[in-house]
């Protein structure tokens, strides 16, 4: 499954209840905290989102908190007032498949914010097999014999397919061409015309593991790199100059396209 990025915590907020139309002191506008308490009495729960806005020409706190029923409560509270302008229940939360508390974020008026340990989606390991199968398959097909490596977004191993009758060195270039893909972010095929005007590039990326040919892609997931697929094994390039390791790793990808979507 995918794990989520940016998990905050809002429960550990500690926070003055005060009277649901009250000044702060000395008739000063409310703070967001303050904003927040108020929100909080009238619904407890999980704060997920809080920040400052105008509501019909007037100050007010944009308050959203997830109740004990998973559902999203949202306030409008005047800051000069205290006042709850206005309320209501979303019916539709969060197209997040793992809802909108796991995202909270409470975003105070200095500007900082409490969060929570930082995660990343990481493909699945069917993803990877998947891609990997098609990217070998589309490889049979044009007539090579190659080593393909999918890795996850931290550029761990995830799944290592060699075919028959490839050459032991593919298995490392695979690898080092999944590793970079999924590390720089970016093609192999981009890092290698790079390296045409950067001739020191290829020394330094050996040195730490990675590589400048290409035949490394990233994989993404709502924009975000999951991971990364490398192929090695099918040398030159199609009439329109396009390297057969990047056709391969492309139809590994095109095979989870719909999941990617």
């Amino acid at each position: 499954m995918l794990y989520t990025r940016n998990v905050v915590s809002a429960t550990a907020i500690s926070l003055l209840i005060m009277p649901a139309f009250a000044q702060s002191g000395e008739g000063t506008n409310l703070t967001i905290d303050e904003a927040v308490a108020i929100a909080l009495k009238a619904q407890p729960g999980t704060v997920a989102e809080a920040e400052l806005d105008q509501f019909d020409g007037r100050s007010v706190v944009d308050i959203e908190i997830v109740n004990e029923a998973g559902e999203e409560v949202e306030f409008k509270v005047d800051i000069e007032t205290g006042e709850i302008l206005d309320q209501w229940t979303d019916d539709d939360p969060s197209d997040d498949p793992t809802g909108a508390a796991e995202e909270a974020e409470v975003t105070h008026k200095a500007g900082t914010a409490h969060t929570g340990p930082h995660l990343e989606w990481s493909i699945p390991l069917s993803w990877a097999l998947s891609a990997a199968t098609a990217a070998e398959e589309k490889c049979t097909e044009l007539g090579f014999a190659v080593t393909v490596t999918v890795v996850d977004q931290r550029a761990q191993p995830r799944v290592t397919l060699m075919k028959e009758g490839a050459f032991p060195h593919t298995i490392e270039t695979s690898s080092r061409k999944a590793i970079t893909a999924a590390s720089r972010r970016e093609a192999t095929s981009v890092i290698e015309a790079e390296n045409v005007h950067e001739p020191t590039l290829g020394a330094v990326f050996n040195q730490i593991g990675l590589i400048t040919l290409s035949g490394g892609i990233p994989i993404l997931y709502e924009d975000e790199v999951i991971g990364g697929i490398g192929i090695a094994g099918s040398p030159g390039e199609d009439e329109t100059g396009k390297e057969y390791d990047d056709i391969c790793g492309e139809a590994g990808i095109a095979a989870i396209s719909e999941l990617l979507d």
